[in-house]
């Protein structure tokens, strides 16, 4: 006897395909994704400073900026420190800046911690350059005595600045694509100041 009839097999294909087709679909859109979503880019420094830099010269460390094991918002992070009221700023690595000329429309990330918040000083918070146009963006906020965390994403939407005006999309592409520096500020405080920096990644 056969164990199923004509009308109970057409039954089951029915109810069969439409799982079939979703389930492909599924597939489909998570192998999509995977292969289209980049990786975050993560520089945690819990090892040691990866390369990064400041524009100020410290003792015994120079340009580097201080490397700390303990303290970061979580584990290990970088600090600078000066007794003047120059503008001073972390400045990516050269990998990181390679990165970050894949960056349009995603997101760059970062934590800071301040030793005092007295005495504020307003400037730009982020600079973008490619050695012709600078690209600058000023956070809401500045940082406090304990990790705050920015999140500013790289698109003409975000509130990033071509000298007095808005950046276009053409303009932040073009700065991005030929990226040459990327800094982070570090001086918000009127004499001297303690600053640091984790957590920096770009997804």
């Amino acid at each position: 006897m056969a164990m199923f009839s004509k009308l109970e097999k057409f039954a089951f294909y029915k109810w069969l395909l439409p799982i079939g087709v979703a389930g492909a679909m599924l597939t489909g859109c998570s192998e999509y994704n995977e292969q289209s979503l980049p990786w975050p880019y993560v520089n945690r420094f819990d090892v040691n400073d990866q390369g990064w830099r400041v524009n100020v010269i410290q003792p015994e460390v120079g340009s580097a900026p201080v490397h700390s094991k303990a303290g970061g918002n979580r584990d290990g992070y970088i600090y600078a420190f000066d007794q003047f009221t120059t503008f001073w700023y972390f400045i990516a690595s050269q990998a990181f800046v390679t990165e970050a000329r894949k960056s349009y429309n995603r997101t760059l990330r970062f934590d800071l911690k301040q030793l005092a918040t007295d005495a504020p000083l307003d400037g730009n918070d982020i600079l973008l350059t490619n050695g012709i146009d600078t690209l600058r963006y000023n956070t809401n906020h500045h940082p406090g005595t304990t990790w705050t965390s920015y999140s500013v994403r790289m698109n003409e939407l975000s509130g990033w600045k071509k000298g007095s005006s808005p950046a276009t999309k053409a303009d932040i592409q073009t700065v991005l694509q030929n990226l040459t520096d990327l800094r982070i500020r570090g001086e918000y405080r009127t004499g001297a100041d303690t600053c640091g920096l984790d957590n920096a990644m770009i997804y």
